[in-house]
């Protein structure tokens, strides 16, 4: 069990995982940024260590600053919470090498899972189902438009890279495609 935790993320989900340590017992850090400093839910932390400026990119998504906060404060773990860090697999490689538990995955699913057609293939091989799409990536307009005369309309279009709801598109129609592919492909 772990004694302290850095938690890498705010608001509601910050609450809820501070919440959940504190009936296990644990002890809470709570990694901020400037501008959340002096937030309602700051008030389930134990801890608390601003970490950077309001801007996200210096703050939460600072795996780095996140790292040395949990060093810091002597915790045996990093919860990210979900988005931000929560599926980036080098943020889970860089607190195993700091000695820190990532509450999550390993690196090797958050990798096979940002890969989307790794990760499709992977629930196939594992005779889970999927739905009716290509096996892989497609790569121009023309493979799009074949395989989507095969699958049918609507349908979806997903950057393999893509995570978050970023590189996906809908298509309810042939002529819809284009512009849909290549805003998924951007």
């Amino acid at each position: 069990m772990f004694r302290r935790i850095l938690i890498a993320n705010r608001g509601e989900v910050a609450t809820r995982i501070a919440r959940t340590c504190h009936r296990l017992g644990i002890e809470v850090v709570a990694a901020v940024s400037e501008a959340d400093r002096d937030q309602q839910w700051l008030e389930e932390a134990d801890v608390v260590s601003v970490i950077g400026p309001a801007r996200a990119s210096g703050s939460y998504l600072d795996a780095g600053a996140l790292v040395e906060t949990a060093v810091h404060h002597h915790c045996s773990a990093v919860h990210p919470g979900w988005g931000f860090l929560a599926e980036n697999a080098l943020f889970a490689v860089r607190c195993a090498a700091a000695g820190l538990t990532f509450v999550g995955p390993s690196p090797e699913h958050l990798r096979a899972m940002g890969d989307k057609a790794l990760a499709r293939a992977s629930m196939k091989a594992l005779g889970m189902p999927v739905i009716p799409g290509t096996e892989e990536p497609v790569t121009d307009l023309e493979a799009a438009r074949a395989a989507a005369e095969e699958i049918g309309y609507p349908l979806l279009i997903k950057a393999v890279a893509g995570g978050g709801g970023r590189g996906m598109r809908g298509v309810d129609a042939p002529e819809d495609l284009r512009e849909a592919f290549e805003s998924a492909s951007a």
